[in-house]
């Protein structure tokens, strides 16, 4: 579902005490302007002279007292690169025998089913791991070097297809590679869409054979300080495997939450429909609670964020209310009871007001 922040931003040289109900300005745009990145439009340039308004060379002036200019911003879709494992050992079942249905045909079709479903929500690429049928386990010719489908709007058919034509006959794991692979293609895509990795594995990486485990965690780990999450969906029911996903799930800063702490980190499946389940739990999330910013707050501690005319309070831990995704404060996320109101009333109902320092707003 696709739909809108309103954006009320206080320009940031104010005047102190200034009454808050002082909006002159509509926020139209301009025919040379694009509304969906929250560019304010030509028509605002201040040629009547009203307070807030901004000139025709973009700066209030000492005289402009503050007002609040209203401009759309467009939620863009998220980007989410899937990085699936095709290692041979996804031919077993969950339990890690030859009984079916094995780990591929739980993942494949819940994949294609969700992948279809959030089309317009969410912009898909692909990347599978490892390359090759009987390369060699750990071997050069078996580590992942290619993006089989890159990202791109409205691909989930062009995904699924691939996915259809793609055989779990890979020799070895090397989910730190793959990870590693991932990221260095995500930072060539010049946009600002949040960017996720959606790590779909049986949690048992082999590569390199020294210390596999650790350097897929690490990968994850600088995935995640380069500004790209990954969200870890697993089939595993030895204990060795688990451990290691719980690990690649916290590492990628978007663990599955659970009040028992005791419950899996990652995203577990083990039949088709759990998996659909996990999924739709993941996609949702990024889809209906991520509000990208056409700009940075000029007052990051006086911003505040409402759904309809409830305000929402701000968590630095992203527990319940919203808190900024990254250092840059270009988009907001919000959690728990917000998140699950945003999916209820619609993405429309998220308003976020940018403060002058001595302006209220709550």
């Amino acid at each position: 579902m696709v739909g809108s922040v309103v954006v009320l931003a206080a320009l940031s040289g104010c005047a102190a005490g200034n009454d808050s109900n002082n909006n002159s300005s509509s926020g139209g745009t301009g025919a040379g302007d694009d509304p969906g990145y929250g560019d304010i439009g030509g028509d605002t340039g201040g040629a009547s002279g009203l307070p807030g308004e901004i000139g025709a060379d973009g700066d209030p002036g000492e005289e402009v007292d503050c007002g609040r200019q209203n401009f759309d911003v467009e939620r863009k879709p998220a980007s989410i690169l899937l990085v699936l494992d095709r290692s041979a050992s996804m031919q077993d079942d969950p339990s890690g025998d030859e009984g079916t249905p094995s780990k591929w045909d739980i993942v494949v079709p819940a994949l294609q089913e969700v992948i279809a479903t959030t089309n317009e929500a969410a912009s898909w690429g692909l990347k599978v791991f490892p390359q090759g049928d009987r390369t060699g386990t750990c071997t050069e010719e078996s580590f992942p070097r290619d993006i089989l489908i890159p990202i791109a709007a409205n691909n989930a058919s062009t995904v699924n297809q691939a996915i259809s034509s793609t055989t779990p006959e890979g020799d070895g794991t090397p989910t730190g590679e793959a990870i590693n692979k991932a990221v260095e293609y995500l930072q060539t895509i010049q946009n600002d869409d949040p960017k996720y990795i959606l790590l779909a594995t049986d949690g048992d990486p082999s590569c390199p054979k020294d210390d596999s485990d650790e350097f897929a965690v690490q990968a994850v780990t600088n995935a995640a300080s380069a500004g790209f999450h990954t969200f870890v969906v697993g089939i595993a029911a030895q204990a060795s495997k688990i451990k290691t996903l719980n690990g690649l799930a916290v590492a990628g800063l978007e663990p599955r939450q659970d009040p028992d702490p005791l419950a899996p980190s990652f995203y577990l499946a083990a039949t088709k429909d759990q998996l659909v389940t996990a999924l739709q739990t993941i996609t949702g999330e990024v889809s209906t609670c991520l509000f990208p910013l056409s700009a940075a707050p000029p007052n990051p501690d006086h911003v505040g964020v409402f759904v309809g005319d409830q305000a929402i309070a701000h968590d630095p831990t992203g527990t319940n209310g919203w808190n900024y995704t990254g250092p840059d404060m270009m988009t907001i996320k919000l959690y728990g009871a917000a998140c699950d109101q945003v999916a209820s009333s619609g993405a429309g109902a998220v308003k976020v007001i940018f403060g002058c320092k001595d302006d209220p707003i709550y």
